[in-house]
């Protein structure tokens, strides 16, 4: 994740459990995450199939964009 000075944690989270899907099936995961600094941050995922020697089936990207709220 970017900007590395403030992340508190950052690591790769490899135990997200998704299950046994078939060929053509898809599945959302949620998983929360939360910002204490304002700034441009940029995470991605990849989705690998273990059967296959960690086979890449999927990838994902983010980029967030946090503001501070303003009082009106």
């Amino acid at each position: 994740m970017e900007p590395s000075e403030y992340v508190i944690h950052e690591d790769v989270i490899s135990d997200v459990v998704v299950g046994r899907l078939q060929s053509g099936d898809s599945r959302e995961v949620e998983t929360a995450i939360c910002f204490l600094a304002n700034g441009r941050f940029e995470i991605s995922a990849d989705v690998r199939v273990l059967e296959f020697r960690g086979a890449r089936a999927g990838t994902g990207h983010l980029i967030a964009i946090v503001e501070e709220a303003t009082a009106r």
